[in-house]
């Protein structure tokens, strides 16, 4: 866990930007969300994860679910990390409403 918190902070890390992180529970499974200046990282938690297309619609949930935004131009990874950015990069940091 300790390596994806640092993958997080090393690929959102830029001078001067304020980023969020959320931590969003998407069918059992948990997600960390981070997000600055409209791109996203979403990473699964757990310490072996295989990625999946449902692995893919859980992080796409899970980035609604933090943001209220869709991810968009987005890059999956051999890690299973997802990176994108935001639909909407005004709305940045704002959970969905139920």
């Amino acid at each position: 866990m300790a390596a994806v918190a640092q993958v997080l902070a090393a690929a959102l890390t830029l001078a001067g930007s304020e980023r969020t992180t959320t931590r969003v529970e998407v069918d059992g499974k948990v997600y960390r969300v981070a997000v600055q200046d409209g791109a996203v990282l979403v990473a699964n938690k757990s310490a072996v994860v295989i990625w999946s297309l449902e692995e893919r619609d859980r992080q796409r949930t899970a980035v609604f679910k933090a943001t209220g935004c869709k991810i968009v131009d987005e890059l999956p990874a051999a890690d299973a990390i997802l990176r994108g950015r935001l639909s909407c990069p005004t709305g940045a940091g704002s959970p969905a409403k139920p």
